[in-house]
């Protein structure tokens, strides 16, 4: 009988194949592989964080971590102590806030802008960065002292020599106030308007960014003696979040039907097509016998039969251009739908007749500092209650409070209808005197002479004309 081979000291040859034992590691060319030789193994790579997992603070279901006993009472007896001053209170909240949010270039470029205007210095300065931190002072120093030292957040505290009036200084409060309503109203209703546009996607990460700030603000009792204040200015995001969608939909949407119907019927022009003048819109009319019956329905489901008659004979007597403040929304009920219904069975084969409402609206002046409008009132046949005819759809956009500033029909039988839309602002419109004020540059003496009728385009003097001194001398 024959035995198998020692393995242990029989050595393999290169190139046999072990056939007769299986259990022998085999590589991919079917050669035996030496026990302990890693050479074709592949190398371990080194993990490395993924920075995009951890969270930025902005999630819907995040909160900030809690807090150990000693930190909150540090909290309540040290940094937000009542005796100290608020805008101590505030400027370090801010730092904190900003080193306990990972903000991106957009968040951090609207929420320097919301301090901005809420007269914080945020301007961005060179050379105060980390880097140029010793390691000496980064050793002996506390992490607040080093944000305190890094932070581009500060509330100015300067003389007369260093006061900026862009922004708020305690040493001089007669032009300033503590208003966290007003400057989160006046940043998302004007400032953000006029800066985003029609982009929603700024839109939402202002008011994210705001509304978590001042939930940051409320849940460290930063400054309770605002805690009514900062409910409310909670609340102006709400609503942020509804109406300025809404008024991008409303710019779409209004005269709507009824009121385009009456200008096609009632008003001179050249034709019947949207036509857009300057920054309004006039809205477009299908043809005049679908604007017939779209008049007519109406009236007669919304002021009676009797009235159709009286009022086939309408003309225009006067145009007029104001803003006006919705102050009372008429939803259609289930009457008004049914007559709708009705009417628009008879008529099959034409397009549908939407159901319509009322608002009552009167006319206002917002006064924003842009043109010579502190002055502006209204004129006495004006100032009055006026009511207009529109869809459901749009006056479910709608809100009270929201200020339209339109183009108004008047008839000679004293109805009303709107020819076009210039602009929408939201309910809780503000506008705060610092927008003039964020690209002021104080006045610097200049020693150049100033300019002459002896110098050219280019402010050369021109030949053969004495000129000197910056004075004008005589031929």
């Amino acid at each position: 009988m024959s035995s198998s081979p020692d393995l242990g000291s029989a050595p393999l040859v290169k190139g046999d194949a072990p056939a007769c034992h299986p259990s022998l590691p085999l590589g991919k060319d079917g050669r035996v592989q030496v026990v302990g030789d890693k050479s074709n193994d592949h190398k371990k790579k080194k993990r490395r964080s993924n920075r995009s997992k951890k969270g930025s603070g902005f999630e819907e279901y995040f909160c900030d971590p809690p807090m150990t006993p000693a930190e909150h009472n540090e909290e309540q007896t040290v940094i937000y102590a009542p005796h100290r001053p608020f805008v101590d209170r505030i400027e370090e909240c801010i730092q904190r806030y900003r080193a306990r949010r990972r903000l991106d270039s957009r968040r951090e470029n609207m929420f320097s802008k919301y301090l901005t205007l809420g007269g914080v210095d945020a301007t961005v300065r060179q050379f105060q960065g980390s880097r140029n931190l010793t390691e000496d002072v980064l050793a002996d120093a506390t992490k607040s002292a080093v944000r305190e030292m890094t932070a581009d957040d500060v509330i100015q505290r300067g003389g007369d020599e260093n006061n900026d009036p862009r922004f708020y200084n305690p040493n001089y409060p007669e032009h300033w106030e503590v208003d966290f309503t007003g400057v989160a109203s006046g940043f998302l209703s004007e400032h953000l308007q006029n800066y985003c546009g029609a982009s929603l996607d700024d839109v939402w990460t202002s008011v994210e960014v705001v509304s978590n700030f001042l939930k940051y603000v409320v849940r460290h009792d930063v400054c309770p003696e605002y805690s009514r204040d900062l409910k409310n200015a909670q609340a102006v995001c709400e609503q942020a979040i509804s109406e300025i969608p809404a008024i991008g939909n409303l710019f779409e949407l209004v005269p709507g039907d009824f009121n385009a119907a009456l200008r096609a019927l009632h008003c001179k022009t050249e034709d019947n097509s949207g036509q857009r003048f300057g920054n309004y819109t006039e809205m477009a009319v299908p043809d005049i016998t679908q604007a017939q019956k779209t008049k007519a329905s109406t009236l007669a489901i919304l002021l009676g039969h009797e009235h159709t008659k009286a009022y086939h004979t309408w003309t225009v007597t006067k145009t007029i251009e104001h803003t006006f403040e919705v102050c009372k929304i008429n939803l259609p009920n289930s009457a008004i739908h049914a007559k709708y219904k009705t009417v628009n069975d008879h008529f099959a084969n034409d397009p549908d007749i939407q159901a319509c409402g009322t608002i009552l609206a009167r006319p206002v002046v917002i006064k924003n500092g842009w043109d010579n409008t502190m002055t502006e009132t209204i004129p006495p046949d004006a100032a009055r209650a006026y009511k207009f005819v529109l869809e459901e759809s749009i006056l479910q956009l709608l809100t009270v409070g929201m200020k339209l500033t339109m183009g108004v029909c008047i008839m000679d039988s004293g109805f009303t209808f709107i020819r076009y839309l210039k602009d929408i602002k939201p309910s809780f419109y503000v506008f705060l005197p610092q927008e003039l004020m964020l690209k002021y540059k104080e006045p610097v003496l200049n020693g150049r002479p100033g300019p002459s009728i002896h110098q050219d385009e280019d402010g050369d003097v021109l030949a053969g004309i004495p000129f000197g001194d910056g004075e004008d001398q005589d031929d």
